[in-house]
């Protein structure tokens, strides 16, 4: 009689178990696990999101971001960017977008239609798309952009224009991911909080990315209040910038666990798995396999010498940065440095093992600075 029992037991669990077991087989098979990381971009402000195998990065950071966003688009496996979206004109959410687009192509560019112009009637935004060719598509508040798998951003912000602060123009998005609702807000401040909420937009969010760095003047607490979100996330360097992740913001936030960004190493990743899970880790670099040495930086040959004093090496991803030009030298797929071998990279004009697709890397004038980065972002030597 027990032992009839126990088989009894374990056919009714057999089919339950195999419901299990199928549905984790069946996320993982099909990949539409999704991911969000919010970049250590220093006191900056860059987002990568991963859906269905496609990337969406909204923001760039600044030109000092730039090794830490291309070591979490490595780390994340990325080929090319989706889509990317530029809240508005500040240097530290768009400084990145020239060294992006110099080491991944970008299938649009996305930014608000109302943001600041200049006496001459020009905008940043514009003229990073012009300069770089890229497809450019302006949103107005209530437009929704389809990205598959039934999943689209929606356009909340700006409202209106605001003369005084381009921050107040900000690109608010919103994306709900397997149930989990993601609040982008850029540097919105006062002004374009009250807007929304005097308009009655529905803004409650899991997840948010707090306005302006969690500035004092941004994140009312009705705004707080409206948003009631479980997770608040907070980019910055409270080092460079010690007004951000302001104490009465945190109050505002409460009780939302607050992540600041600068705590983490390549960044905050969230995953959202198909059951609506949210699984929070320390996004950490690949361990350094590579031991490079940048030797000597030519200004007048417009050349770099790099030496290995290691074990041989695949460089690929592998990038140099110009820090006063901004300008990135990614290593192609072949690239290898054998032990104890130099190597040069030349600029255009130059002679060199691999040549950059620039005329003048190197400031000729003023000091410049070269960094050399594996592809996980991890610096290897700065001369």
């Amino acid at each position: 009689m027990r032992k009839l029992f126990l088989w009894l037991m374990i056919l009714v669990m057999i089919p339950f178990a195999c419901q299990v077991l199928g549905d984790e087989q069946a996320e993982k098979q099909n990949g539409s696990e999704a991911s969000v990381i919010f970049i250590n971009a220093g006191k900056a402000d860059s987002t990568l999101l991963k859906i269905d195998g496609k990337f969406f990065l909204i923001d760039t950071g600044s030109p000092s971001s730039v090794p830490a966003i291309l070591g979490v688009l490595s780390v994340m496996g990325a080929d090319r960017i989706s889509g990317l979206f530029l809240t508005h004109t500040d240097s530290d959410h768009i400084g990145g977008t020239e060294a992006l687009c110099q080491a991944y192509p970008v299938d649009k560019l996305y930014s608000a239609n109302i943001s600041k112009r200049n006496k001459k009637d020009e905008n940043r935004i514009e003229r990073l798309a012009r300069v770089l060719s890229l497809s450019h598509v302006k949103l107005d508040a209530g437009d929704h952009i389809n990205i598959g798998g039934g999943m689209a951003f929606q356009v909340l912000a700006p409202l209106v224009y605001n003369e005084e602060d381009d921050n107040d123009n900000s690109l608010v998005l919103l994306i709900q991911i397997h149930g989990k609702r993601f609040l982008f807000t850029g540097d919105m401040m006062f002004a374009e909080e009250e807007s929304l909420l005097a308009e009655g937009t529905e803004l409650a969010a899991h997840v948010l990315k707090v306005g302006y760095h969690g500035n004092p003047d941004a994140t009312s607490l009705p705004f707080a209040q409206a948003v009631s979100a479980e997770y608040a996330v907070i980019s910055t360097d409270t080092a460079e910038a010690p007004q951000s992740a302001n104490e009465r913001v945190m109050d505002n936030l409460f009780p939302a666990q607050v992540l600041i960004t600068e705590r983490f190493s390549l960044g905050i990743r969230m995953d959202i798995t198909v059951n609506g899970n949210l699984r929070i880790t320390d996004l950490k670099p690949k361990p350094v396999t590579a031991n490079l040495t940048i030797t000597d930086i030519d200004t007048k040959t417009q050349t770099v010498t790099i030496v290995n004093d290691g074990q041989t090496a695949e460089l690929s991803g592998f990038f140099i940065l110009s820090v006063r030009g901004n300008d990135i030298f990614i290593f192609p797929d072949d690239a290898v440095i054998q032990a104890g071998q130099t190597i040069t990279v030349a600029c255009l004009g130059g002679m060199g093992d691999y040549i950059w697709n620039v005329k003048n890397a190197w400031d000729k004038k003023n000091p410049d600075t070269g960094l050399l980065y594996d592809s996980s972002g991890n610096e290897l030597s700065r001369r």
